[in-house]
């Protein structure tokens, strides 16, 4: 019996410390094709955060994301950068998280602009955290989106982004530098 109770309670304090670490830090992320929430899948394996879906409130249609068309809502969001499509509301206290993953697709060599409603929204909260963007894309860098984002929240720790999928080790030594 006592053996029982040893592995209870070794299986618990595992638990809590992997508890701990997911409100440490959080996986925001917007996905329209389903390969940014792969990418976020991969982060959460590596660093056991918790995964939060930004959802627009109208949902983006196989037409939204025509980039070769001029007036497809994601080029009109690209060439005017001051539209914020609207995001359903997440579940997050950021009092309790360090480091804030944020992904995205590529869409115009940038992060689109749900990503921009979420930082405008939340930026406040999230001053003094540490903001990892990473990307999904074909072929686009995440240099550009890097640096859009630099541009446009200045007062926030946006570090060099990563784009996905990458190998763990260098998920890893991404985080740590």
């Amino acid at each position: 019996m006592a053996a029982a109770a040893t592995v209870t309670s070794s299986y618990t304090a595992k638990a809590q410390i992997k508890t701990e670490n997911n409100m440490k830090s959080v996986i925001v992320y917007f996905t329209h094709s389903g390969n940014t929430e792969l990418a976020a899948k991969q982060l959460a394996e590596v660093t056991g955060a918790k995964m939060i879906r930004l959802i627009p409130e109208q949902a983006y249609s196989s037409d939204d994301v025509d980039w070769t068309n001029e007036q497809s809502r994601c080029t009109q969001e690209h060439l005017n950068q001051s539209l914020r499509p609207a995001i359903k509301p997440i579940d997050i206290d950021f009092t309790k998280v360090d480091t804030v993953f944020i992904g995205f697709p590529i869409w115009w060599h940038e992060e689109p602009a749900v990503i921009r409603t979420f930082l405008d929204k939340y930026s406040k909260q999230l001053i003094n955290k540490v903001i990892l963007p990473f990307c999904t894309s074909y072929e686009s860098p995440m240099s550009e989106a890097d640096a859009t984002l630099k541009k446009g929240y200045h007062s926030l720790k946006i570090r060099k982004g990563l784009r996905l999928p990458a190998q763990p080790e260098e998920i890893k030594k991404w985080i740590k530098k």
